[in-house]
């Protein structure tokens, strides 16, 4: 199976508006690093700085109490030279500020160092401090306060001489007073937050880098089958897929290419069977021009066999007709009158035939597209006379009666004189068969560039889903062997050619016991 080059670019489709899945996960990852940063950040801060003052505040108490406890002599006696030693080694510890003593008046008795401590402990009630308050506390914007009992201790090993003498047991003295800064704790502070500061301006810069080569990694497998999927739509084309990648994109490529396969099978199964219906149309195509020419060939024939026939049966019927006219013009002669009706019924009946002759004859020229069309110059007047002469027989037979309005001027048109003459005697013979002890009308008007003629009789009507059919070859409105009314179907087939040849229009209305109307409108 053929396979796509990652250089071949395929049409793009306007999907600037969707964001990739490279930048989506690296946004969402980006962003969330980001806020776990930020929060374990403030939580290292927090954490660090509460674990730093908490471990600063104890490792000051015990300052305090080491203080209070190497105090005693100098509160019992209330001797500055007893107090120097401890004060000055407490001062030496880092962080330590000041530090001192407080009978329990709340008078100070030695203090080294700032005299933070004395704002801190003017406003203390040291009567109010209970037995189990041995340390007080209290801290400021950069200092803590820290004040310890000093009591005498009668299992104190210090002095125990002069405590034996003076026979007193776990007496309250006075306080030990430290102050400590808070210098140590902001500046922890500050080294904590420039270190998380420049890890995360670090991990900030260089997290996007990396999580983006990652992401474009990972997600290269999947780029490339979005680029074949791109392409094989475009091009129309079933290439497959380099199946690598993360197992899930493996299996999306071993399913895409499964579905290229599949495609691959049916684009065969298809070019076969199209192959299969090629030849095969091919063969009927080959069989239906062999048909159609020998139908062309049988159709030449027969227009060819029914015009010599139609020729050589006019000619004996012309000769029938004659000699019959002769023979009556004989008869009046002789005043034998008695015949002479014989020989009209001799002479319809050879125009009858004669008239069906001429129908098939047109047929044949019109089928074999040798009827031509011949434009002359007539007056109205002149072919309405023509016409009557033509049907005046044909009205008395079904005992009917026929008017002619001309509702325009007699005007001389050009048109096909004997095309349009046939035409009208068609219609008007169909009228005329059709009615029985009716009226046929026929209406001259001119309208515009058309002439215009209806013929209207009161006759049975036609079925409206016939008024198209009658216009077929061979077909009559009752084509049953009972039917009342002969013919042979071909009279309004033929005029509807001549109305082709001539871009006339032939429409028939109707309505059944009411009659029919057939107007033809001709251009002039």
């Amino acid at each position: 199976m053929p396979k796509l080059d990652a250089t071949t670019e395929p049409e793009n489709n306007d999907f600037s508006h969707v964001s990739s899945v490279r930048g989506q996960l690296f946004r969402y990852i980006v962003s969330s690093i980001i806020g776990i940063l930020f929060l374990f950040s403030l939580t290292i801060i927090g954490l660090t700085q509460s674990g730093a003052g908490k471990l600063i505040v104890e490792n000051a108490q015990e300052i305090t109490k080491a203080l209070a406890q190497q105090s005693t002599l100098a509160l019992l006696t209330e001797s500055t030279e007893n107090s120097e030693a401890a004060l000055q080694q407490v001062i030496s510890f880092p962080d330590v500020v000041g530090a001192g003593l407080v009978n329990l008046e709340g008078s100070i008795l030695d203090w080294q160092g700032e005299p933070q401590g004395k704002l801190f402990f003017s406003d203390l009630d040291w009567t109010s401090l209970s037995e189990e308050e041995k340390i007080v506390y209290e801290s400021d914007d950069g200092f803590w306060h820290i004040a310890h009992h000093v009591v005498l201790d009668g299992n104190n090993d210090d002095d125990s001489q002069q405590t034996e003498l003076l026979e007193l047991t776990d007496q309250k003295l006075g306080f030990a007073i430290v102050t400590f800064s808070k210098d140590n704790l902001f500046r922890i502070q500050n080294d904590l937050v420039i270190t998380i500061s420049i890890t995360a301006l670090v991990a900030i810069i260089g997290l996007p880098l990396i999580i983006s080569w990652v992401v474009a990694r990972l997600l290269a497998p999947l780029g490339e089958l979005s680029h074949v999927m791109a392409y094989n739509k475009d091009k129309g084309e079933h290439l497959s897929a380099e199946v690598k990648g993360a197992r899930e994109f493996q299996q999306i490529a071993a399913s895409f290419n499964a579905m290229i396969e599949t495609l691959d099978e049916q684009d065969d199964k298809l070019r076969n069977h199209r192959d299969q219906l090629e030849a095969e149309v091919n063969i009927r195509t080959r069989e239906l021009v062999v048909a159609r020419d020998a139908a062309m060939t049988s159709n030449r024939y027969k227009s060819e066999f029914l015009t010599n026939v139609t020729h050589e049966l006019r000619t004996p019927i012309q000769s029938i007709i004659g000699y019959v006219e002769l023979v009556k013009e004989e008869l009046e002669n002789e005043e034998l009158l008695n015949i002479h009706n014989d020989l009209d019924k001799v002479t319809r009946n050879a125009e009858r035939l004669y008239s069906l002759i001429n129908n098939v004859l047109d047929l044949s020229k019109i089928e074999a597209g040798k009827m031509d069309i011949h434009y002359t110059d007539i007056r109205i007047s002149t072919l309405l006379k023509d016409l009557q002469d033509a049907v005046s027989p044909l009205i008395p037979q079904n005992n009917n009666i026929l008017s002619i309005q001309l509702e325009c001027e007699d005007i001389t048109v050009n048109m096909d004189r004997e095309k349009v003459l046939q035409i009208l005697i068609n219609l008007l013979s169909n009228a005329c068969k059709f009615t029985k002890d009716g009226q046929i009308t026929l209406i001259i008007e001119k309208q515009h560039h058309h002439l215009n003629f209806k013929v209207m009789d009161t006759g049975i009507g036609i079925p409206a889903d016939r008024l198209e059919t009658v216009f077929n070859k061979f077909q009559q409105i009752d084509g049953s062997e009972t039917r009342t009314v002969g013919g042979t179907g071909l009279g309004l087939a033929i005029s509807r050619h001549f109305c082709d040849l001539m871009q006339a229009q032939l429409t028939a209305e109707s309505q059944i016991g009411k009659g029919s109307c057939f107007a033809l409108s001709i251009p002039v």
